[in-house]
């Protein structure tokens, strides 16, 4: 595996810490330490205005957080600092004499905040958060309910890994990740993992493998897919350019995927502990508990978080559906009738386009089954739409269970 050893990662982070030594925090230290954990000359200004103003502020970014503590990697030392009473940072706040407007922020992480050090025995507190140039958030779908609420998984994310085991592949979940990814204002990579546990024959193996790689790229168009093993370090490399330095990437996916062992294998050292393989499944067990930043030997860091059982889309996310499904959006609005709800009328685009092989019925059903969620999400508190929505839902389940009872009908000589 061609990682980068200590040393030479030391050499990245003291020369990147070097060159922005004009970004400095309020004992005048060059931010170094911040380099580490992805600061960006962008970033940096922000600090350098606000610390002018108030030198008692300490800068430092968000590598954990557990219930009411959040941990901060700060540009002097660590802190474990509360955030009852964080607000963003309003753009153009500390260049002006206006009173700020107050908003108030629930930091995550990854976040780039500020903290101001207790005194006389008072805990550290988080007292602004910058403003996030995208935010990772999923909406929990609770069991046995219509609705839940949302959680907030990354801020500030360059890139989102997202990863699937080759052995075990979702379309259908691919499909509402990416969608996650697009509406975060981050970019997804999709990353088939535990090539090596592909069975067969060698020629066997790699056919397996550009099948899924083939419905992976289906499920995700434009979107690049890599194949990886995080046991041999297949592949793994390939990711590496997504990590420079200043650059931010979140793991998502799955329990068992194998997330904790690529996140090992890209650190260079096992910093992640990894569930035995079971046997009946070829599915590693749940390892990781909590969202945590981690500094990459490349210069970049790295968010690994737990398994997501439910993807959960939020509402607004419309533009993040239309772009994973982009090609059936090209064929919106060329249909015969303006009004055409694309089952079956004449002249309709997108009915002629599946039955030629231009577009996946199944891609369809799930763009369709997405919309009507974020229908629901939006109009969940109107009276009469909870009961419309699920009375929809009954019918549509009842269908499906008729068209499987159907189709495991042998059929009659």
């Amino acid at each position: 595996m061609n990682t980068p050893d200590h040393a030479a990662s030391q050499g990245v982070d003291h020369d990147a810490g070097q060159s922005d030594a004009s970004a400095s925090d309020n004992r005048g230290k060059p931010y170094s330490k911040l380099t580490r954990y992805g600061l960006t000359e962008t970033v940096s200004d922000q600090f350098a205005r606000i610390t002018t103003g108030d030198p008692e502020l300490v800068p430092g970014r968000v590598v954990r957080v557990d219930g009411i503590s959040t941990s901060v990697h700060a540009s002097t030392r660590d802190f474990r600092a509360v955030s009852t009473l964080a607000r963003f940072v309003q753009p153009g706040e500390f260049d002006s004499d206006n009173e700020p407007e107050i908003e108030p922020a629930q930091p995550t992480v990854g976040d780039w905040v500020l903290v101001r050090p207790g005194q006389d025995n008072e805990p550290d507190t988080i007292e602004l958060v910058l403003p996030r140039t995208a935010l990772l958030v999923r909406r929990r779908v609770m069991r046995g309910k219509e609705q839940g609420d949302e959680q907030l998984l990354a801020a500030n994310v360059t890139t989102v890994f997202v990863v699937q085991s080759a052995t075990h592949f979702n379309a259908s979940r691919l499909e509402r990740e990416i969608a996650l990814v697009w509406g975060s204002g981050s970019v997804p990579v999709v990353v088939l993992s535990k090539i090596d546990l592909l069975e067969g024959a060698e020629h066997a193996k790699m056919a397996a493998l550009a099948e899924v790689t083939r419905l992976a790229e289906s499920a995700a168009p434009g979107v690049e897919v890599f194949a990886v093993s995080g046991i041999t370090g297949e592949g793994t490399d390939l990711l590496r350019r997504f990590t420079a330095t200043g650059k931010t990437v979140v793991l998502i996916g799955a329990s068992g995927v194998g997330k904790s062992t690529l996140v090992n294998q890209l650190m260079g050292e096992e910093v992640m502990d990894t569930g035995e393989t079971r046997e009946a499944d070829d599915r590693g067990r749940h390892t990781t508990n909590t969202r945590q930043l981690l500094s990459l030997p490349g210069g970049g860091v790295l968010i690994d978080s737990p398994g997501i059982r439910t993807i959960g889309l939020t509402a607004g996310s419309e533009e993040a559906i239309a772009k994973t499904f982009s090609e059936i959006e090209e064929y919106l609005g060329k249909c015969r009738f303006r009004n055409c709800a694309h089952a079956g009328e004449p002249g309709c685009a997108i009915t002629e386009a599946i039955a030629e092989g231009r577009l996946l019925r199944s891609r369809l059903d799930s763009y369709r089954r997405l919309l009507r969620e974020l229908q629901f999400e939006q109009t969940k508190h109107v009276a009469g739409a909870k009961t419309d929505h699920q009375i929809m839902m009954r019918i549509i389940a009842k269908s499906g269970r008729q068209k499987n009872r159907l189709d495991r009908q042998p059929e009659s000589d």
